[in-house]
């Protein structure tokens, strides 16, 4: 047997995708990842430590991490059954399409977004259904219905507040997808603790409603790569049979845990993350960008003509934004998270002298 002949027995689906990728760079001021700027203080650190020198290495985790799991439901508002958890919101996005679609079945997002959905979902097999955001990268909620009626026994999957525009849905055009469409609706609310509708209170009300979260992102936990699914406990009990057991290591599960006891604490970095966004936005208005996008999320997309030059200065000045100009419609688009105070004024800085010398 050769490599090739190998590589030619791979699923086709799979072989016709290109990998997600992003290439590591080593900068002072990195806003290229979404990233909460603030890191848990030591003693926190040391309170998970302590936990995991104690706990048996050789043992394995919680076979249900009943712990974690009320702890969760605790946060949201829910109870136990409504929740699962697991390795990043990721790892929910890919327990849905198991459980929730079927071979060659539709999914419907829509673009541009995160580029992860499409790409699950063509390696499933799946019959992709793109409805584009207007010029504005604002959703189009008639021509969400519209797919939604065209493929009613689909999986919708949409982003609110969405990677990579910052647009959001309102609870009214929410309401609508959910009364309109007869399959399941899958919302990604990563991004909702700096804005936009939280939609957790209408899972009491529809049950095709899953809301996926992540601890990636306001509580501070990237490295830890944790996120979970909140859903109707008759859906959510479908749902764990096709989730991997011992799917949570002790060390991420305990983290997990005491991050969310310190709500206070992930509350003050969230309010200081919009005050520092809302300083960004205004100064960026007063730059000859083509167009800067309106957000409800801890980043901003721009779009400039000189989208090349801009970013080899940023980079230049140790500054690492993320290049989203090969997404759908956003041709010339970068995308700047929102970091520390002091991060914020290094990139304006930078941005002032790039558009001072190109002038």
């Amino acid at each position: 047997m050769t490599i090739q002949e190998m590589i030619s027995r791979v699923n086709p689906h799979v072989r016709s995708l290109q990998a997600y990728h992003l290439h590591p760079e080593d900068v002072p001021v990195k806003l290229n990842q979404n990233e909460n700027p603030f890191d848990w203080p030591a003693p926190i650190k040391d309170e998970i430590l302590a936990f995991c020198r104690k706990r048996p290495w050789n043992r394995y985790p919680n076979f249900i991490p009943e712990d974690l799991k009320q702890a969760l439901a605790a946060f949201v508002g829910y109870t136990a059954d409504h929740v699962i958890a697991g390795n990043g919101s990721n790892e929910m996005l890919l327990i849905t399409l198991l459980s929730l679609t079927q071979s060659e079945g539709t999914v419907i997002i829509c673009q541009p977004t995160f580029t992860v959905y499409k790409l699950l979902s063509s390696g499933m097999g799946r019959n992709v259904q793109e409805v584009f955001l207007d010029e504005n990268m604002c959703y189009r909620c008639d021509r969400i219905c519209e797919a939604s009626l065209n493929h009613p026994e689909a999986l919708i999957i949409i982003s609110s507040p969405n990677n990579p525009t910052g647009s959001a849905l309102s609870e009214k055009e929410i309401r609508r997808i959910l009364e309109t469409h007869r399959g399941f609706f899958l919302l990604d609310q990563a991004y909702v603790e700096f804005g936009g509708y939280n939609a957790l209170p209408l899972v009491k009300e529809y049950p095709n409603l899953l809301i996926t979260r992540t601890f990636s992102k306001a509580l501070r936990g990237a490295g830890v790569r944790m996120g979970y699914l909140i859903g109707t406990p008759d859906i959510i009990r479908e749902m764990n049979k096709i989730k991997l057991p011992y799917n949570i290591n002790f060390f991420s599960e305990r983290v997990a845990i005491v991050l969310l006891s310190h709500r206070e604490e992930i509350n003050t970095a969230i309010s200081y993350i919009t005050k520092q966004r809302e300083r960004v936005f205004s100064f960026l208005q007063t730059l000859p960008f083509e167009q800067i996008y309106p957000t409800e999320a801890n980043f901003i997309l721009i779009r400039t003509n000189r989208k090349d030059s801009l970013f080899v200065h940023l980079k230049q000045d140790g500054i690492l934004v993320r290049d989203v100009s090969s997404y759908p419609m956003l041709e010339n688009c970068l995308r700047i998270n929102i970091g520390t105070e002091e991060e914020n004024t290094h990139l304006m800085r930078a941005l002032s002298g790039f558009f001072s010398h190109t002038q």
